[in-house]
C-alpha cells in the first residue's frame, strides 16, 4: 500500500517549458520520460464502489497492466491523501481476490462485487512524468497530463499536473506549486480524473448547490469544529470555480463569495483561541478576492432585470431606453474569460495554496502550550452557544424591533446580516435541525428581501448618471412603490423574527 500525498493542480498549457526553469534555478536533479496510458475504470451498476468512496482503475502501459484500487481519504483544497494499492495483472479485467482483504467494508462479498463490475469511463492520455531530486533528499514525482476522458460517445478534456511526494518534506510540493504557479496560470483540482469520468458515464453536470451548515458532532473539539468549518469553506468554493469553469453561471461565483464569508466567520470565532501573523496575511488576501468579485452583484442584478426582455419593467413608457442602458452597462463587467484568468491567476493560486498549508500544516500548534490544550481538548459544544449569543445581541442592536427601518438602514446592515447569518453555518449543526431552520428562515428572507432591494440598483444608477431621463418622475414613483412593498414585507419577517425563541435555547 501506498499512501498518497498529491497536489492536483489544473493547467491551461504545456508547462514543461516553465518547470525546466524551476527545476534548474534550485538545483533539482530532473529526470524525464513519456508515455502514453490507457485507463479503464470499473465500478457496479449500482456505483457500489462509489459508494464506499473507492475507485478501482486498469491501466495500460505498452505491455505492462496495473490495477489500482483507491480507497477513502481526504481532500484539503487541491491536496490529496488516498491510500492506493497498486498490483499487476496479466489482462485488462481487473481481479479483486488480489487486493488485501482489510480494505474492503465489513460483511463486503468479494466474489459478488467481482461479478458485478463493468466498465464505465475510459481515459486517454499522454503523460510526460519527471522524477525530481531535490539536494536534501527530497523526492517529488510530476507529472503532465493531456488527453480525454471517454464515456457512452462523449468526451472531456484532460489538461493537469499532479505533483507527488514520494520522500522527504511536504513543504517542498507546496513550494513547487507555487513556483509552478507564478510561472503558468494554474488552479488546484478537486475533482479526480474518476470524478468528472463518473459524471460523464452518468450524464451528470455539475451543480450550483446551497452552503449547508459545517458536519459537526458534539464530540468535536474546537480545534476539530474550526478545521472542519474551513475545509467545508474552501470545498464550497473550489466546486463553484470548477461550476462557473464548465456552465458559465453567475450565480457560481455568489457560492464562492458565501464561502469565502464562512471562512472569514470561521476565522473571527475562533480567534480568541489563537494569534497568528500568517493568518492576518491569508485573511487580507481573502478579502482581496471579495472584493475582486464585488462585481458579481451587479452581473446578477442586469442580468435579472434583461431576463425576458426586461418583464420586470416592461410596463414602463421607458422600457426600450432602459433595456438599452442595461445592456451597454452589462458589456462593461468583467467577462466570462475574465473570471476564467481570475481563477487561474498567480494572486489566487497563491491564496488557495496559503489556505491549503494552513490547514495541513496547522502552524496554530506552535503556540503556548496552554492555549493549544484548551483548542485541542475543549468540545466546541460547551462554547456554541456563546457563538451564537454573541451575534444574535448584535442583531437586536442593529435591527432594533421598536425603530421602523427603511431602505437605508436595511441596505447598512446587509453585510452585518449576512455575517451574522455565517455563525449559524458554523455551529448551527450541533443543535436540533427543525427549530433552528425555523429561526433562520426569516433572516434568510429578509437577506433575499435586501436582495430585492438592491435589484433596482442598476435603474437608480442610470438617473444618478443622467443616463436616463424621467422628465414626468414615472420612474421613480414605480421605484418607490416597489421598495415600499418590499420594505414592509421584510419588517413583518423582522418583527416577528426578534419576537422568536433562538433554537440554542
Amino acid at each position: 500500500m501506498e499512501n498518497e500525498i498529491e497536489i492536483k493542480l489544473i493547467a491551461s498549457q504545456d508547462i514543461e517549458q516553465s518547470l525546466n526553469k524551476i527545476s534548474k534555478k534550485q538545483g533539482v536533479k530532473l529526470v524525464s520520460q513519456s508515455f502514453e496510458l490507457e485507463n479503464i475504470y470499473f465500478d457496479t451498476a449500482d456505483n457500489q464502489l462509489r459508494q464506499w468512496d473507492m475507485g478501482l482503475r486498469v491501466r495500460v502501459n505498452g505491455e505492462h497492466i496495473e490495477q489500482t484500487i483507491k480507497t477513502a481519504g481526504e481532500v484539503i483544497g487541491g491536496l490529496h491523501q488516498r491510500p492506493e494499492y497498486n498490483i499487476d495483472i496479466s489482462s485488462k479485467e481487473p481481479q479483486l481476490d488480489l487486493f488485501p482483504q482489510q480494505i474492503w467494508p465489513k460483511n463486503s462479498c468479494v466474489d459478488a462485487l467481482q461479478n458485478e463490475l463493468k466498465p464505465l469511463f475510459a481515459t486517454d492520455f499522454s503523460r510526460k512524468g519527471f522524477m525530481m531530486i531535490y539536494p536534501e533528499g527530497t523526492v517529488v514525482e510530476m507529472v503532465f497530463d493531456q488527453g480525454k476522458i471517454h464515456s457512452n460517445g462523449g468526451s472531456v478534456e484532460i489538461c493537469e499536473v499532479e505533483l507527488e511526494l514520494i520522500k522527504g518534506k511536504p513543504e517542498v510540493i507546496f513550494e513547487l506549486a507555487e513556483s509552478l504557479a507564478k510561472a503558468s496560470p494554474l488552479r488546484f483540482g478537486n475533482d479526480s480524473k474518476a470524478a468528472r469520468g463518473y459524471r460523464l458515464a452518468h450524464g451528470t453536470r455539475l451543480a450550483i448547490k446551497e452552503l449547508t451548515e459545517v458536519p459537526l458532532t458534539e464530540s468535536d473539539s474546537l480545534e476539530d469544529a474550526y478545521i472542519k468549518t474551513i475545509n467545508h469553506g474552501l470545498a464550497h468554493w473550489q466546486h463553484h470555480i470548477e461550476v462557473f469553469m464548465a456552465e458559465h453561471d453567475y450565480l457560481a461565483l455568489k457560492e464562492v463569495r458565501s464561502a469565502l464569508q464562512l471562512i472569514i466567520k470561521a476565522n473571527e470565532v475562533y480567534r480568541d483561541y489563537f494569534e497568528s501573523d500568517e493568518l492576518k496575511v491569508l485573511t487580507k488576501s481573502i478579502f482581496w478576492l471579495m472584493e475582486t468579485l464585488s462585481f458579481i452583484d451587479e452581473s446578477l442584478r442586469i442580468d435579472k432585470l434583461l431576463a425576458n426582455k426586461g418583464q420586470r419593467f416592461k410596463k414602463l413608457e421607458h422600457h426600450k431606453q432602459i433595456l438599452r442602458l442595461l445592456e451597454s452597462e452589462r458589456t462593461r463587467l468583467p467577462t466570462v474569460e475574465h473570471i476564467k484568468g481570475l481563477f487561474s491567476c498567480e494572486q489566487h493560486t497563491l491564496l488557495v495554496a496559503s489556505l491549503i498549508k494552513w490547514l495541513y500544516f496547522k502552524p496554530w500548534r506552535q503556540q503556548g502550550m496552554d492555549s493549544l490544550e484548551k483548542f485541542q481538548q475543549t468540545q466546541v459544544k460547551a462554547h456554541a452557544r456563546h457563538f451564537l449569543a454573541q451575534d444574535w445581541e448584535l442583531v437586536h442592536k442593529t435591527l432594533p424591533y421598536e425603530s421602523n427601518l427603511g431602505y437605508q438602514d436595511y441596505l447598512a446592515q446587509r453585510f452585518n446580516l449576512q455575517q451574522n447569518l455565517q455563525v449559524g453555518y458554523c455551529v448551527g449543526e450541533l443543535f436540533e435541525p427543525e427549530p433552528r431552520q425555523r429561526f433562520r428562515a426569516p433572516w434568510l428572507d429578509i437577506g433575499v428581501g435586501i436582495d430585492e432591494l438592491l435589484q433596482f440598483e442598476p435603474i437608480k444608477k442610470l438617473l444618478r448618471e443622467d443616463l436616463l431621463e424621467d422628465e414626468d418622475g414615472s420612474i421613480k414613483t414605480w421605484l418607490i412603490n416597489k421598495e415600499s412593498s418590499l420594505i414592509h414585507a421584510m419588517e413583518q419577517s423582522r418583527k416577528a423574527a426578534l419576537n422568536m425563541v433562538p433554537y440554542w435555547g
